[in-house]
């Protein structure tokens, strides 16, 4: 029987970004767990077979608590138990999925809670983890596989223990823990004197990990067979597997690679724009909706709020054609306000927005027809998919990284395709991406 995460070593780091990374996901309905994927996951709360909303919010307040307060397992479940049985969730019964099949399931139980909590806790603390350690690797570039060594070790994730990587090393994209149910690795962050004073030898993973689909059960339902990922790495004497399902890194799935992002979230003091910039990063459908709501409240009531929304994440390529261009750093979290959104509508020479196309601004910053380098006024043009006489154009205000907030705000407008296009031949735009 495999003992309790050891999870003390997260708390001591940043537990206020696990909790925020949990808090920023919403809720999946879900039948098997095999039916989801590593996306879905890093997006949204899930426990197969909580096909209700109310069975799947009474859980995750718990887990949630478990994150934010440290309650143990013995008292989340002892919160549980009649809290489920209440709502009727407990036990083998009869279920009837949405496509009308009938299947006697295991819902409720001591040992099903228990899987739920460690599971969930271990995913929240090593996304959190692996964004704090992201966030140092100016300083801290190497990464070291660490096994529990005892005997409840699997053999699999034994040999990769102390082994070291550089953290660009592929091997982090799929084997960053957790690694399979009740897996109780981490990863420690080491600078380069740490690994020479060790003695320790800087490892690479090219040619030596590989990626398969196995079959990971069948839906009893309809016969069909799952499949889910598998990652093997091997050095010629130990192989590292992971569990069917587990090859990935949440971390990663829910808020991006990006060192200079991982940083920003760490130094985020603002709780709940952290959650909402958690969910802009890995475009999740419940920020599109919390986005779509604040639009429509910032528009339709006569209240002059202040608040800010996160927007979306600037492209890699993006961000490199502008830094060649400015020769600084640059602003990679953009946001919108209240007052711009006002302002945008008052601007002259230009066409308002409808309450729609605001609410589609998210979208258009992740899939524009065309990014546009305003050279006179150092900014950026996002341009999205028009009717070919009108395009909506989000723009940047100022490229320069502000710490601890929102790196950059926008506002928003319509212009047409012939004054995009005139402005981009005489030189006054320069075409960054895409075309119109």
């Amino acid at each position: 029987m495999r003992q309790a995460v050891d999870l003390g070593y997260a708390m001591k780091l940043e537990p206020k970004l696990a909790v925020d990374y949990f808090r920023s996901r919403g809720y999946d309905v879900s039948w098997n767990w095999q039916e989801t994927s590593l996306q879905t996951h890093s997006q949204a709360f899930t426990v197969a077979k909580g096909v209700r909303m109310d069975v799947l919010t009474t859980i995750g307040a718990q887990v949630d608590r478990g994150l934010s307060q440290g309650i143990t397992e013995q008292e989340f479940k002892k919160t549980l138990t009649p809290q489920l049985q209440e709502l009727g969730w407990w036990g083998k019964q009869v279920v009837v999925d949405s496509a009308g099949g009938a299947e006697v399931v295991q819902l409720g139980s001591p040992a099903r809670l228990g899987t739920i909590f460690r599971t969930n806790l271990a995913t929240a603390y090593q996304a959190g983890r692996y964004q704090q350690q992201l966030a140092s690797t100016e300083t801290h570039p190497y990464w070291q596989y660490i096994a529990i060594l005892d005997d409840n070790t699997r053999t699999s994730h034994r040999a990769l223990h102390g082994k070291v990587f550089h953290y660009t090393d592929p091997i982090w994209e799929t084997m960053y823990p957790p690694n399979d149910w009740g897996c109780r690795c981490r990863v420690r962050a080491l600078t380069a004197s740490e690994v020479k004073q060790k003695g320790l030898k800087v490892e690479s993973s090219v040619g030596r990990i590989a990626t398969d689909a196995v079959e990971a059960g069948v839906d009893k339902r309809t016969g069909e067979i799952y499949e889910k990922d598998v990652t093997t790495y091997t050095d010629g004497k130990q192989t590292m597997r992971t569990g069917p399902g587990w090859s990935g890194n949440v971390g990663s799935a829910a808020m991006g690679s990006d060192a200079n992002i991982a940083r920003k979230l760490v130094e985020m003091q603002d709780r709940q724009l952290r959650q909402q910039v958690i969910q802009s990063l890995n475009n999740a459908p419940a920020r599109q909706a919390a986005f779509s709501r604040w639009v429509g409240d910032a528009l339709t009531t006569t209240r002059q709020g202040r608040s800010v929304q996160p927007l979306g994440f600037m492209a890699d390529d993006v961000a490199q054609a502008v830094q060649a261009r400015t020769g600084a750093p640059v602003a990679r979290l953009l946001g919108v306000s209240e007052q711009q959104i006002r302002q945008a509508n008052a601007l002259k020479g230009v066409k308002q927005l409808t309450l729609t196309e605001y609410q589609l601004l998210p979208q258009i910053l992740n899939r524009s027809q065309a990014v546009l380098w305003d050279a006179q006024k150092q900014q950026l043009l996002y341009i999205g998919q028009g009717n070919g006489q009108v395009s909506t154009v989000i723009r940047t205000a100022g490229q320069t990284p502000q710490s601890g907030a929102l790196d950059a705000m926008v506002e928003a407008y319509k212009m047409s395709v012939s004054d995009l296009r005139q402005a981009l031949a005489t030189g006054r735009y320069q075409l960054i991406k895409g075309g119109l």
